[in-house]
């Protein structure tokens, strides 16, 4: 069983901010597995309306974007052409949205989640401090970002979409009714 901890371990890696961003990200995914209980294929799919997103399309771009921020920020390259052409409907959805909406049982999310996450907190076992805080040339023109802050924003928009799924549910319950 999946149990939040309430503590971030410090001590572990070279680095204490990593350490720390390791905590937010592992509560952030556990916190996001711990609200899909209990979801069936059919609330997983189900549309408010044509064109919305389905709890499974946010799932399943939460986890594109583990493995898109992995490879580009951590690993440092670009993605092949198997892994864009993978990864593109569920990192930008929208027009992509047919294909997310798949039928898949909760487990496979889960699976799916628990791999996406651990590969990407393994690829920071060995981050240093001047990995983390380098400049990375995205997100702003003039100042670029760092690791730290594209972890961070992983964190956040992840948080965002469980947001957006907890209302999925909501109307999805109203609905039902």
């Amino acid at each position: 069983m999946i149990k939040r901890t309430y503590n971030i371990e410090f001590g572990q890696l070279r680095d204490h901010s990593v350490d720390y961003i390791q905590g937010i990200l592992k509560d952030t995914r556990t916190t996001t597995i711990l609200t899909m209980k209990n979801l069936s294929i059919h609330e997983l799919n189900w549309q408010y309306k044509e064109g919305w997103n389905t709890i499974g399309a946010l799932l399943s771009h939460i986890v594109a974007i583990d493995n898109l921020f992995r490879i580009e920020y951590i690993k440092g390259r670009k993605l092949t052409d198997e892994e864009n052409t993978e990864l593109t409907p569920a990192i930008y959805m929208g027009e992509y949205l047919p294909q997310l909406i798949n039928q898949q049982p909760l487990e496979y999310y889960i699976a799916q989640l628990t791999s996406s996450g651990e590969q990407l907190l393994n690829a920071l076992n060995n981050i240093t401090h001047e990995d983390f805080t380098r400049r990375i040339e995205d997100y702003d023109e003039e100042t670029g970002c760092n690791l730290a802050w594209v972890l961070y924003h992983k964190a956040e928009d992840e948080i965002y979409h469980r947001g957006q799924i907890s209302m999925i549910r909501k109307l999805y319950k109203d609905n039902r009714n």
